[in-house]
């Protein structure tokens, strides 16, 4: 749905700020709801949360076309309406995959559900919505959206009605919960960070990767149109491999997790990722080189497609660049739902949405502006510095607020990059977070190194 309205919006012409403005339109649902998100799928059964959440998006799918029509603000508004209740449906399906599976089945469980998400999102991005609006438009995206929600509703309704394997404490009742916008404050964030540094820190790689991620996602249909000169509707052979990418990266997960440890899985999928969008800026001088060992190239051999050299790379830059996207979100993934209360896992996921999706707005932006005034090829180049940038900001910001000292730079990348224990998580919807969000951390501010 989301990258079938930015593909319909290049095809009609639209620039590349105007793309990201639908693209960041997610984000600023995702802001406002996604602590209360996360904390609302603590608060009642999963199955429910699911099941409630997968109907309305169905409905927000189907009503946008019949009721309310498809012109850019009607689209913005769907973007908006399903990011918001997608707040609550997320962080409800990560933390159930700790209620279904035991400990030892924590990776194999996740990395199940990532194969099958990613072959969900690589035929959904790159076959299904480019092929329908190219022969029925925009409306039959929206539609098919809301039969596969629909589909997935019926399906949610098969797991176990109580919460799975034994009832857990939840965080309170849906009337007491804290609807105030609180995950918002950096102050907040950047006591609960440092008060919770070996998950935080592993939440910060899954942000920046993120927002890498969602960042080249809104520069990718201007890239394919003025660049690669290619029509945005057939970017099913430009980004083919990236389905290949998400899908060799959940399989291959578990077992790198369980040799090298998640911490070292996602920080070096992480630079992965970097290196790979960065190559998109340099097509001219790789294309000839990686065209060659292209697996793209059989398309040309078999359907007489007609893919430049140039769109021969891209495609193969991108399987590395989404196998370091799947791998890395997965690891930290995996790292929560192993170190986390099952009771407190939809809370610290809702936390990571929010955080994500403020670097997420704040990268789709900065990056779609730019771009707007060097191009959408060169932007490639700095979009991992800017990204990199950006969490390095909000670490600093932590260790200055909490401890009144700048840290060196060398200090905010080893907050990153080291292995630290696993130490007790503090609650996000607790009173102690509630008076952190405050100021309030006289008598415990945590040292100036990470433990």
């Amino acid at each position: 749905m989301a990258y079938g309205i930015m593909v319909f919006l290049a095809a009609e012409g639209a620039s590349q700020f105007e793309i990201s403005i639908s693209k960041s339109a997610a984000f600023v649902a995702a802001l406002l709801f996604g602590l209360q998100g996360g904390l609302l799928a603590d608060s009642r059964p999963k199955r429910q949360i699911l099941l409630i959440g997968f109907a309305l998006l169905g409905v927000v799918c189907f009503i946008t076309p019949f009721l309310l029509g498809t012109s850019i603000g009607d689209l913005l508004f769907a973007i908006f309406v399903s990011s918001a209740i997608n707040q609550v449906v997320s962080p409800g399906f990560k933390s159930i995959v700790a209620i279904v599976s035991t400990p030892v089945e924590l990776a194999t469980t996740s990395a199940l559900v990532n194969i099958i998400g990613s072959i969900g999102s690589s035929i959904g991005s790159t076959f299904i919505a480019p092929v329908l609006i190219k022969r029925s438009g925009i409306d039959a995206v929206l539609v098919v959206s809301g039969v596969l929600y629909l589909l997935s509703a019926i399906r949610i309704y098969r797991l176990p009605a109580a919460e799975a394997f034994g009832k857990h404490e939840t965080i309170g009742k849906l009337r007491d919960l804290d609807w105030k916008p609180r995950a918002l404050s950096l102050r907040y964030n950047g006591n609960w960070i440092m008060a919770n540094r070996p998950v935080a820190s592993m939440m910060l790689v899954a942000v920046l990767s993120a927002a890498l991620l969602q960042s080249v996602t809104a520069l990718i249909p201007l890239f394919v149109r003025d660049v690669l000169d290619v029509d945005p509707t057939n970017s099913v052979y430009v980004f083919i491999l990236s389905g290949v990418g998400f899908f060799v990266g959940a399989a291959i997960s578990p077992m790198l997790i369980k040799k090298f440890g998640e911490r070292h899985v996602a920080i070096w999928s992480l630079v992965v990722m970097a290196v790979s969008f960065a190559l998109f800026s340099a097509i001219d001088l790789v294309d000839k080189p990686l065209a060659t060992i292209s697996p793209l190239r059989l398309a040309n051999i078999f359907l007489d497609a007609g893919l430049s050299d140039a769109v021969l790379a891209v495609g193969l830059l991108a399987l590395p660049a989404n196998l370091g996207s799947t791998m890395c979100l997965q690891a930290v993934q995996v790292y929560i739902n192993r170190t986390v209360p099952e009771n407190q896992q939809g809370g610290v996921f809702g936390l990571q949405q929010v955080q994500e999706n403020a670097f997420n707005l704040v990268a789709i932006l900065t990056l779609g502006g730019i771009a707007t005034i060097i191009g959408p090829q060169r932007i490639f180049l700095i979009a991992p510095i800017i990204v990199g940038v950006l969490g390095l900001a909000l670490v600093t910001y932590s260790f200055r607020h909490t401890t009144g000292k700048v840290p060196h730079l060398s200090q905010s990348i080893d907050f990153l990059i080291e292995g630290t224990r696993p130490e007790e998580v503090h609650d996000v919807s607790s009173r102690e977070s509630e008076a952190e969000s405050t100021g309030d951390t006289s008598g415990d501010a945590p040292s100036e190194r990470p433990s």
